[in-house]
Parts: C-alpha cells; sequence; structure tokens
C-alpha cells in the first residue's frame, strides 16, 4: 500500500512509499574482518565492545541504529510505528523515542558511549598508555582474571607492593573507575592480596582486547589475535605482565667446565581433558618469545606432581616451557622485562645477573659477560 492510500501517513513523509525498517549499513553493527583492524591499526573498535556482549544485546543495537535511521528518513515517526516496522516491542522504542535525561539506548551503546568519551574508542598502539594497558592485558593470562559473569577483573599477588603498583597504574590510566576497586587479603594457599576491579566498561575493554573468561585452568584460550602484527615494544609489554606472574627465576650455575643458568622456565597447571589445547597455547607462546629474541628449547614438560585434585572432582598437571639458559639469552630477557608486578621476582633476577657477573670478573681478570 503507498503512503497516499493513508490518510494517517500523510505526516510521515511526503514521497508516495511505504515507510520500511531503514536498513542501516553493516559496518554500523557488523563486526569487520580482523585483517581489516589491523591494517587501520585498530585493535578495539566500538564493535568489539558490542561483542562481548549477548546474541540478545546485540540484536538490541542492530535493531537501534536501524531505529536511528527509520527516524532520519521519517522525522515524523512515532514510536508505535516505528516498533511495528522494526518487529521490537513498543517498549523499547519509546525509551529510544523520547527527548532529554530519559532518553535510553541499549546496555552496550552505554559502555561504548563511556569508553569513547574517556578516549579509549577507537583503540590502538599509538594510546599514550598502550603499554602499560598491554602489560595489565599481560596479567590477566597470568595471576589476573574476569569472571564467568564479566562482572569483576582482578590481580592477585602475595607482594601488597605489586598490588600498590597496579591500583596506582590503574587510576592513571582508568580515571573514570578509580572509584570501582576493592582489595581484600586471604589466600588458599598463602598469604595473598586480590585487587579487583567492578567497572564494567574497563571489564568489556579488556575482554575486546583479548582477555580470556572464566578459569583458565578449565578453559580453552588463546593469545589476543593481534598481537604478533604489533609492534615489538607492545609485543614486549604484554609479556612482561604475563612473564611477571608465570616465570620461574633463573639461578646462575658456577661450573667446572662452563657457566651458565638453571631452571628457567615458566609453566601453567591446567585440566588434563583441555591437554592439547593448553600445549598449543603453549606453543604460541613459544613463538611470541622467539618474536623479541627469547629463545626456548621447544620441549614442553607435563608434571603430575605440581598438579592437583580439584574440588571440582578434575585432575590438572603443571606444563613447562623452558628458556634457554646461556648468559646471553639470560642478559637479553633482564633487559627487555622489567618484570613490573613482581618486582621481587625482578630483584632475585638481578642478584643473580650480578653473581654471575662477579664471577665472571674473577676468572677473567675484568669485564662484564657478554
Amino acid at each position: 500500500m503507498k503512503m497516499t492510500d493513508s490518510p494517517s501517513s500523510k505526516n510521515i513523509t511526503s514521497q508516495a512509499t511505504l515507510a520500511t525498517p531503514a536498513k542501516h549499513s553493516p559496518m554500523d553493527y557488523k563486526a569487520p574482518e580482523r585483517s581489516s583492524i589491523m591494517e587501520s591499526k585498530i585493535l578495539v573498535s566500538e564493535q568489539d565492545i558490542i561483542n562481548t556482549y549477548s546474541e540478545k544485546d546485540k540484536f538490541s543495537c542492530q535493531k537501534y541504529f536501524e531505529y536511528k535511521k527509520l527516524i532520519q528518513d521519517n522525522p515524523a515517526l512515532g514510536y508505535k510505528k516505528a516498533a511495528k516496522l522494526l518487529g521490537v516491542k513498543q517498549g523499547s522504542t519509546r525509551w529510544w523515542h523520547t527527548k532529554g535525561e530519559k532518553k535510553a539506548i541499549p546496555n552496550p551503546l552505554k559502555v561504548v558511549q563511556k569508553l569513547k568519551e574517556a578516549g579509549f574508542l577507537p583503540f590502538t598502539e599509538n594510546h599514550k598508555d598502550s603499554k602499560l594497558i598491554f602489560n595489565m592485558l599481560g596479567v590477566i593470562f597470568g595471576d589476573g582474571c574476569v569472571d564467568i559473569n564479566l562482572n569483576t577483573f582482578s590481580f592477585i599477588s602475595a607482594d601488597k607492593r605489586d598490588i600498590d603498583l597496579w591500583e596506582k597504574d590503574f587510576k592513571q590510566i582508568f580515571s573514570f573507575a578509580k572509584d570501582k576497586l576493592d582489595i581484600i587479603e586471604g589466600g588458599e594457599y598463602g598469604h595473598s592480596y586480590c585487587i579487583r576491579c567492578f567497572d564494567r566498561a574497563v571489564i568489556r575493554f579488556f575482554v575486546a582486547l583479548g582477555a580470556p573468561v572464566g578459569d583458565k585452568v578449565t578453559i580453552k584460550y588463546s593469545l589476543p589475535k593481534w598481537i604478533f602484527d604489533s609492534s615489538k615494544e607492545s609485543r614486549v609489554a604484554f609479556l612482561d605482565g604475563y612473564l611477571a606472574s608465570e616465570v620461574s627465576t633463573p639461578v646462575y650455575v658456577d661450573g667446572a667446565n662452563s657457566t651458565y643458568f638453571n631452571n628457567f622456565s615458566l609453566g601453567v597447571s591446567k585440566i588434563e581433558f583441555l591437554e592439547q589445547e593448553h600445549r598449543a597455547f603453549l606453543k604460541e607462546l613459544e613463538r611470541l618469545l622467539d618474536s623479541v629474541g627469547i629463545l626456548t628449547t621447544g620441549n614442553i614438560n607435563k608434571n603430575y606432581s605440581a598438579g592437583r585434585h580439584r574440588k571440582d572432582g578434575v585432575f590438572t598437571a603443571n606444563y613447562r616451557i623452558f628458556i634457554r639458559t646461556s648468559p646471553k639469552i639470560v642478559f637479553l630477557f633482564n633487559n627487555y622485562f622489567q618484570l613490573r608486578y613482581a618486582q621481587n621476582k625482578k630483584a632475585n633476577l638481578c642478584k643473580e645477573i650480578e653473581i654471575a657477573q662477579n664471577a665472571k670478573q674473577e676468572k677473567q681478570g675484568g669485564g662484564n659477560m657478554p
């Protein structure tokens, strides 16, 4: 039926065509291909934030975009007619149609708006705090966690200094969420501190950036897809956060015929059911380490004694990869990685290197190790 055939339609448009749901450009609510994101150096877009929500929420955003276009083309259209044309409930379009402070938008778009106003969207490597953000992201892969319901993300450490530094960095970067933090003490296997963030926008931002969600011991996850295409500085920053959690401090050994470092490795406890997936993750990690010049042996060791029988009934094992222990690699590691959120571990590493340097000087009568 044409619009001229219906008296009630005269105020909608002067065109003799039926008002139909406007098809908004797919780029407004469809995720762009990852390759196009990397070409433009955008690591987190508005759509990436929307994609962290449920299908229902994403559908709501899609309909909101269509509603905006429909109203743009038909300014006099009422919310009831708009709801019918869009195939949504009138309750939705009524709030979208409301003017002033009471005007509502879908929840994902509220988070997008908050992050955009704070300068985090679109997010690229050129952001002034990108290196600290990548470091915090690495921590989430280690001693951090985003809970399964995306209500909190946290960092756990036995050293209060690391917690305090993480809190300082967080408040510097995400000043709009500085009041959404708390620190609790406890620990099932010794005393520790846990700092938690409750700001939903920050949580969704890290998830969109590639943070794993849920219990990392029992889920399948991988490194952020963009990490291998990022700059060396960004890769080092991410690894610094992860290694601060997982790497062991190498011990200098002054042997009769050679000098080297021992026990230079990193391990993760995982359920055996996902062993192949966990091995694949560690291979990815080895490739990332290699990309910044830190070579590994290529071996993955499985250790039952370091695992345990969990309360939920599943068994875990410890899977470990080994960094090459030549002084050159250890010294390079020390130069690259500050282990920002593991200050005691960094101090121990520097101590072992100092021992190695002193031993070298005694043997050769001066000079530093290469």
